[in-house]
């Protein structure tokens, strides 16, 4: 029997890897610049209880704070980023945990900025913008601050909640080394060959041609999780608990409550959402029966769900892909799509292979000073080339960005749903153009793209609003004092999967592993934020696509405006009320359209 084995980070083509040296080129550049930021912080440090003596000594606070939290974010993702890329790495762990430390010491140091700030009379800073014009740069921090002013608390506690970051965001470096490092996965064998199961490679698996290889990763992924369920469910709670400390410390109602509050969105925004996907049912219905007759089988079962529909799905190179995501770029202006070729092919933006004790998904960091830099698991098919479109749609939101923004602003941990737009808005772009170009008249390639563009909506229509139902039962749940098991979170998850899935399909306790596969509920109410993404990409990219005159300009400005708009806003700015279902339906009439053609092609 031949074995195949994911290779070692030591064994990869150092040009499908990031480029690292771009943001420090050796270690040592990389401690010189946290003496520096040690520097920095001790200075703004100095000007505690000083910020409102004058308008001057603000801005050069300001000034000196944005330089500062720039550099910061630089030495957070040369620090971290090696951890996801390769989670058995102790080296690389024993590093990422130091820093963050560290790094919790200076926000510690310099968490007296935004009280101190807001002590300032409205009046008083009224009066220090109109005196001194260049506090204006400054001027959407400040709003969004002032917008922030019920949940400040005092300098004081302030130093603690800044302090407490590092031991809690131990609960998500202890998850991540737990799945990429210590989680045994049982390999799965296709005829005379023994593959790996991991995070990075259970998506390519899970598409596998033959039903008995999908079947055996799905068990392997699976009963991993649920082996270590008691522990990934201490971890989680652990994370749902501090969510919940923060809410009650900042005067908020909930856990949610908090978390939306962060994002400056409205619960309009997430009840239009969980609304419109409950309404909408039907439709994922329709393609689940759709799916079984294109797959041939009497039931489809939960392996079934990402089988390929494509029989000969086109083998689709990295340079390929990047061919088609530059040339579906165009539209956007020709500067644009140059930016990605650049990107992709000269700085080195993506770590491409799967490799052993890489994470599952695919992420963007965005650096200021630095371009963007993605990791993905890339398997020379559709559906990669799909993701890695959607992680460089993040990727040029934040080269627009980091040229019109201060830094200040694009650091803010706010407006996903605007990010998750600019990414779902390139993968729609790609779509468009596979079906008007490549795909035209070949009936395969063509079902091969429908494929993977019902896969995209199924990750964002469903899955995404399936699991933001499940962090508002197990948020609400802790708020009222209960405590659940890894064994009632795996039955709440399988019952709303179940929901989802009617009488087409059985969803069992494996199925209901899917809340400790996912890290994305680590950040408490971020997977909504998909849904919205992918809707308001939807609606953006269709007048592009048409050739409507402008619609690229509407998109350019949309992304260029990032968090100095509030998010809704900025959507309503294009015309989207996201704080009612109209953009989701829309979204979910495209995809019934999508469903349709699939019916068409079924036999």
């Amino acid at each position: 029997m031949t074995t195949t084995t994911l290779r070692s980070r030591d064994d990869l083509d150092p040009v499908e890897t990031w480029a690292l040296e771009h943001l420090f080129d050796t270690a040592s550049a990389f401690e010189d610049a946290i003496d520096d930021a040690e520097v920095r912080v001790a200075a703004l440090g100095r000007d505690r209880g000083h910020l409102g003596d004058d308008a001057v000594t603000l801005h050069a606070f300001l000034d000196a704070f944005s330089r500062t939290t720039a550099l910061l974010a630089r030495l957070r993702t040369y620090a971290t980023l090696p951890t996801s890329a390769d989670g058995t790495d102790e080296e690389a762990r024993v590093a990422a945990a130091r820093f963050a430390t560290t790094a919790a010491r200076w926000g510690a140091a310099l968490s007296f900025a935004r009280p101190e700030i807001l002590a300032i009379a409205r009046e008083r800073l009224a009066a220090f913008r109109r005196e001194l014009p260049a506090l204006e740069r400054f001027g959407p921090w400040l709003d969004r601050l002032e917008a922030d002013r019920a949940a400040v608390r005092s300098v004081e506690v302030e130093d603690v909640m800044a302090s407490a970051r590092a031991p809690l965001g131990a609960l998500q470096r202890a998850r991540q080394a737990l799945v990429a490092g210590d989680m045994h996965f049982e390999r799965v064998h296709a005829g005379g060959e023994s593959l790996d199961v991991a995070p990075s490679t259970i998506r390519s698996l899970e598409r596998h041609d033959d039903r008995g290889v999908r079947r055996q990763a799905f068990v392997s992924y699976a009963d991993a999780h649920l082996a270590h369920a008691d522990t990934l469910g201490e971890l989680y709670l652990g994370r749902v608990q501090a969510q919940a400390f923060d809410a009650r410390v900042r005067g908020y109602g909930s856990g949610e409550e908090a978390a939306l509050a962060a994002m400056h969105v409205s619960a309009s925004v997430l009840d239009a959402t969980i609304d419109a996907f409950v309404d909408r049912l039907p439709v994922w219905h329709r393609y689940w029966e759709a799916r079984r007759r294109l797959l041939a089988v009497e039931r489809l079962e939960p392996w079934d769900v990402h089988a390929s529909l494509a029989p000969g799905a086109p083998h689709v190179s990295v340079a390929q892909a990047v061919s088609w995501i530059v040339a579906s770029a165009e539209p956007m202006g020709a500067d644009y799509a140059e930016r990605i070729r650049e990107g992709m092919l000269e700085e080195r933006w993506t770590d491409l292979r799967p490799n052993r004790g890489k994470r599952e998904g695919a992420f963007c960091a965005a650096v200021a000073g630095v371009h963007p830099y993605i990791l993905m698991s890339y398997t020379d098919d559709l559906p990669s080339a799909s993701t890695l479109a959607h992680e460089l749609g993040h990727a040029m939101h934040a080269e627009l960005l980091h040229h019109t923004q201060d830094p200040l602003d694009a650091s803010d941990e706010l407006g996903m749903t605007v990010a998750e737009t600019a990414s779902n808005a390139q993968q729609a772009l790609l779509r468009a153009y596979l079906l008007a170009g490549p795909a035209r008249g070949d009936e395969r390639f063509e079902l091969a793209v429908l494929d993977e563009t019902l896969a995209n909506f199924h990750r964002y229509l469903f899955v995404m609003p399936t699991l933001v139902r499940f962090e508002r039962e197990v948020h609400a749940a802790h708020w009222r004092g209960e405590a659940p098991s890894g064994k009632a979170l795996t039955r709440t998850m399988r019952e709303r999967f179940q929901e989802g899935y009617g009488d087409a399909i059985t969803a069992d306790a494996r199925v209901g592993s899917a809340w400790a596969q996912f890290g994305h509920l680590y950040v408490p109410f971020y997977t909504f934020q998909y849904a919205v993404g992918i809707a308001a990409a939807t609606a953006l990219v269709a007048p592009i696509t048409a050739g409507e005159p402008g619609a690229a300009d509407a998109l350019h400005r949309f992304m260029r405006a990032g968090p100095s708009v509030p998010p809704i806003e900025l959507f309503a700015s294009v015309g989207l009320d996201v704080t009612t279902r109209e953009p989701l339906d829309r979204a979910f009439d495209v995809l019934e359209g999508y469903v349709a053609r699939l019916e068409e092609l079924a036999p």
